[in-house]
């Protein structure tokens, strides 16, 4: 026994036993159950079905009405009579129509004149009065031109004007406010330097002040000797603007002055006039009080003026382009009048008053029309079901007035639901199945009508559709429930793979796609056409063959 365990062929048989349960403990243990449902992306054909239920019904059943209102003057048929296709049935009053027919055969004479008028050819004397105007429409047009361009001129003159006055008006509005400040420091200094309440509310209003005039905080018992060195605030603005006088700058600056003297001026107002000051504190201060206000006014004006400047002179310009588009029309409408006359006989002259004659023909054609309105004839042939109208009564436009039921083809209708009305179209082909006859007799129709209106059925909105049968069949009898498949889409060998393997997420699709990993990958796609199978068509995002995730195990 001891040497069997020491021969060679025991070693190395023994050795590829271990190594072979080695491997398949490694193979069988990371291959592991997917949990997951796997589906290949193939390529097939795909068949979009609308289904629904609807009842078979005599063809061209049909309710007639006049498709104007009017007083009725004849009735010519009477229920059960048997009627022609195109047999007149009823006439309404159309007198008024008859003769505004007769005035545009009339304007149809005139037009053709004109044009037999034209075919002669033009005279010299008209080329010369076409060529006149073209003269006068050119000059014209460059004098509507250079007013536009000396508008132009003028506005931008006008308000840099506007603007510079603004600018020097602020310059001197922020020497003027600065001077108030000095004043009012003066009488602070001789009466309220005390920290009362007057003098604490003094102070507060004058460092208000200061801050937006000249740029410094917390000055409201600065000596003047510390004011007059400040170059900040306002000042700084309106100086710098007149070294970059733009009307951004300038209007900046204006609203800034303006704020500016406004504290100013409520500053001045928070000292009370006590018997401490003297006759020339107050008038001082009354002189202060009133120059503020006067230059309050008067960059209040300077902005208007700027405002009303823009204004008129959007207006000016505007009308002087509007002038010159005028003037642009006009030498366009003589240069074509001219063309026209100087091509004399030409085809295209003949043509223009060729469409007159037929705009004649067609006012012609249109009152001929509403005159056949005044007529009911039978569109098909058929008999006399239900007949309400009254000669002399005043009937209203498509009122129902009779009715014909046609011996002809029959016809199915059905409500399809607004869901899937979007998916029919006319002429799409149908496969039908009638209760009587059971599942197994398939007849063969079109969709012929959609109506455009909905019509609500148990609250529900649904729009009447109507099927023809493609061939007569005695089988089918009015009212019988017929089962219909529209065939609303196909295609041939295209990408599809199961609805259910399709989510979506803000508004696009997404499917998880097996790339070899644990884990399935995310993947955008764009779908197509939704089959009745289950089936969904992959336009792109996908390749046949790859493997997307169905759902779990």
């Amino acid at each position: 026994m001891k040497n069997l365990f020491k021969k060679p062929v025991f070693i190395i048989s023994v050795i590829v036993i271990i190594i072979a349960a080695v491997i398949g403990y490694s193979y069988f243990k990371d291959k592991q159950v997917s949990p997951y449902q796997f589906v290949n992306v193939e390529r097939k054909n795909i068949t979009q079905i609308v289904s629904v239920t609807g009842n078979v019904k005599a063809a061209e059943d049909v309710n007639l009405g006049f498709e104007r209102s009017g007083k009725v003057t004849a009735i010519k048929v009477r229920v059960n009579d048997k009627v022609a296709a195109g047999q007149v049935l009823a006439n309404l009053n159309n007198a008024d129509l008859a003769a505004q027919l007769a005035q545009a055969r009339a304007n149809l004479t005139v037009q053709q004149v004109n044009l037999d008028a034209l075919k002669r050819g033009t005279r010299p004397e008209e080329i010369q009065v076409a060529q006149t105007s073209v003269d006068n429409a050119k000059k014209a047009l460059v004098n509507a031109q250079n007013n536009l361009t000396n508008v132009k001129n003028n506005a931008a003159a006008d308000l840099q004007e506007v603007y510079d006055g603004a600018l020097s008006a602020a310059a001197k509005s922020v020497t003027v406010g600065i001077n108030s400040i000095y004043v009012l420091t003066d009488i602070q200094y001789a009466h309220f330097m005390n920290y009362d309440q007057i003098g604490e509310t003094i102070a507060s209003a004058k460092a208000d002040a200061v801050l937006a005039l000249l740029g410094a905080a917390n000055a409201g018992r600065w000596a003047n000797s510390f004011l007059s060195p400040l170059n900040g605030g306002v000042k700084a603005t309106v100086q710098n603007t007149q070294s970059n006088p733009t009307p951004a700058n300038i209007d900046e600056a204006l609203h800034v002055v303006e704020s500016a003297l406004e504290k100013v001026r409520l500053a001045l107002a928070v000292i009370t006039v006590t018997t401490d000051l003297s006759t020339t504190e107050r008038t001082n201060l009354s002189t202060e009080k009133a120059g503020i206000n006067a230059e309050i006014t008067i960059i209040t004006g300077k902005q208007q003026s700027i405002d009303v400047q823009k204004t008129t002179n959007s207006y000016n310009i505007a009308n002087a382009e509007s002038s010159v588009t005028t003037a642009q029309n006009s030498l366009a409408a003589a240069e074509s009048q001219l063309a026209l006359k100087q091509a004399g006989n030409t085809p295209d002259e003949i043509k223009a008053q060729e469409a007159q004659v037929m705009s004649a023909q067609a006012n012609v054609d249109s009152y001929a029309a509403q005159l056949a309105k005044t007529v009911i004839y039978s569109p098909i042939a058929g008999i006399i079901t239900q007949q309400n109208a009254k000669v002399g009564e005043i009937v209203n436009a498509n009122t129902s007035l009779i009715s014909v039921l046609s011996t002809a083809k029959f016809q199915i209708e059905a409500n399809i639901p607004e869901t899937d009305i979007a998916k029919v179209e006319i002429n799409d082909s149908t496969q039908i199945t009638l209760d009587a006859y059971g599942g197994r007799v398939i007849f063969d129709a079109n969709v012929i009508k959609i109506d455009p209106a909905e019509t609500i059925v148990e609250g529900v909105t649904t729009y009447k559709t109507t099927f023809q049968f493609t061939k007569d069949d005695e089988r089918a009898k009015s009212g019988m429930t017929a089962n219909i498949d529209i065939t609303t889409a196909k295609k041939s060998a295209v990408l599809t793979i199961p609805q259910r393997a399709v989510t979506a997420k803000n508004g696009e699709s997404y499917v998880l796609v097996d790339e070899g990993g644990q884990t399935p990958i995310e993947r955008k796609i764009v779908t197509g056409l939704r089959g009745s199978e289950g089936d969904i068509e992959v336009i792109s995002g996908l390749s046949e063959g790859q493997r997307v995730i169905n759902g779990q195990q």
